[in-house]
């Protein structure tokens, strides 16, 4: 359950970072009267884009699965590689879309629809498309005429270096109020360190810049296989 937890609070940073207002767990009432959940939904009103989000990490802590053109040679599309393990929460996007599941009147309110898988899925550049296609046949029908859909299939180090990315070139000075921004925050600080204090010249500026550069390559060396 935490480490559900932890992939839902990176994600939630992902897309405060870009101005959208965020909410977990967001409850879904199944057809049938039983209730089901939307692990995140973040909302821009400004740009009445819609976020629909999943979010699944399992398996051992190092295990990535992988899709590429091999396994889509040997499986066909990732819906079938899948079996209905991660993508099964794609049966309730169109019940997210029903008048009153989110909003009262759905496309009043959402003119950009994005349904967003956040997982140890690893997918390659050149499977990508064939991948966010087959997602997209799967749900066109279920949403409304007029909303324009998305689809992002990303692993959780997709967004963690975003996170990153897009703090490093935010001009918010103060802590966020987020532990996982403010957890880039401070590696962005020891990233692009600006020294002060150390010495006349140059020189102590640029041992010191070394010395935390190799820290940090020590701890993220990827050693061959």
């Amino acid at each position: 359950m935490s480490e559900a937890m932890t992939v839902e609070t990176i994600v939630e940073a992902d897309w405060q970072m870009q101005r959208f207002w965020t909410r977990l767990r967001f409850p879904l009432q199944t057809p049938k009267g039983g209730w089901s959940d939307i692990d995140l939904i973040a909302y821009n009103p400004e740009d009445r884009h819609l976020v629909i989000a999943e979010l699944k990490v399992r398996g051992p802590k190092k295990d990535i699965y992988a899709f590429t053109k091999y396994t889509q040679e040997s499986y066909g599309d990732i819906l079938t590689y899948d079996e209905d393990n991660y993508f099964r929460f794609l049966r309730h996007i169109g019940l997210a879309c029903i008048d009153g599941a989110i909003f009262k009147n759905f496309k009043n309110m959402v003119k950009v629809l994005t349904i967003q898988l956040v997982s140890n899925y690893y997918i390659s550049g050149d499977v990508k498309k064939d991948a966010e296609r087959s997602v997209r046949k799967r749900i066109a029908n279920e949403i409304p005429r007029g909303v324009e859909l998305r689809i992002q299939l990303e692993t959780t180090l997709d967004l963690i270096l975003r996170i990153i990315a897009n703090e490093n070139s935010s001009g918010q000075g103060r802590r966020y109020g987020h532990p996982v921004i403010d957890i880039a925050r401070e590696i962005n600080r020891y990233l692009r360190p600006n020294i002060r204090y150390a010495g006349r010249g140059a020189e102590p500026i640029n041992t010191i810049k070394k010395d935390l550069a190799k820290k940090i390559h020590d701890v993220f060396l990827v050693e061959d296989t």
